[in-house]
């Protein structure tokens, strides 16, 4: 099983790859939800850092990660950091640790998305016995900075804490937000487009 949290910057990838037999979709953001509700459509809201926070409760020895950038308080056995490329599919570190996973394990992703779900879709037709999870900057957040993922989660609130942490991306990522929800609304076909793919987060 894939855990997917889209957000305005990725959600038609994510939908481009959607496979309901694989894939659980979240709304990784309140706006998404919003924006949903405002079609017609209730769709399942839980953000990537309300599932990292969750998962971070449990020993990290039920993890594996596949992560953009170092987070030293993670194993190293337990990590593979990944060089910036825009693909992974045959990528033999990626297959060789990949292998080493114990049957039916937990695979957390900490790259940029559409890649980390491309990865996670791909990774699924190796080992599809694992649990993947596209956390995306949520796992620094969680697992390299200790107070990186506060309770300001789930509350539509939390871009604020990423702009201080990693204001670069945020910034991007706002104006990459907004870009796209002018996108949306401005189209019949894409908001018909968008109004489906939240229909398929109701599937959870």
């Amino acid at each position: 099983m894939i855990h997917h949290f889209p957000n305005f910057v990725c959600w038609k990838e994510i939908y481009k790859i959607y496979d309901k037999s694989r894939d659980i979709v979240y709304l990784d953001s309140v706006s998404c939800y919003v924006l949903g509700v405002f079609f017609g459509v209730i769709g399942n809201y839980f953000s990537g850092p309300e599932m990292a926070h969750k998962l971070s409760k449990k020993t990290l020895e039920e993890y594996y990660f596949l992560l953009a950038e170092e987070i030293c308080d993670i194993d190293k056995t337990k990590k593979l950091v990944l060089p910036f490329k825009s693909s992974f599919i045959g990528d033999k570190s990626v297959l060789t640790f990949i292998n080493s996973v114990p049957v039916n394990g937990k695979v957390i992703l900490g790259v940029s998305s559409p890649k980390q779900n491309v990865l996670a879709s791909y990774l699924f037709t190796v080992r599809p016995d694992l649990e993947y999870f596209c956390l995306g900057a949520a796992v620094k957040q969680t697992w390299g900075l200790k107070v990186g993922n506060t309770r300001l989660r789930g509350t539509g609130f939390q871009w604020i804490e990423f702009l201080i942490f990693q204001p670069k991306r945020t910034l991007i990522k706002q104006a990459k937000t907004w870009a796209e929800i002018v996108a949306i609304l401005s189209s019949r076909r894409q908001i018909k487009l968008y109004r489906d793919f939240v229909v398929v987060t109701k599937n959870v």
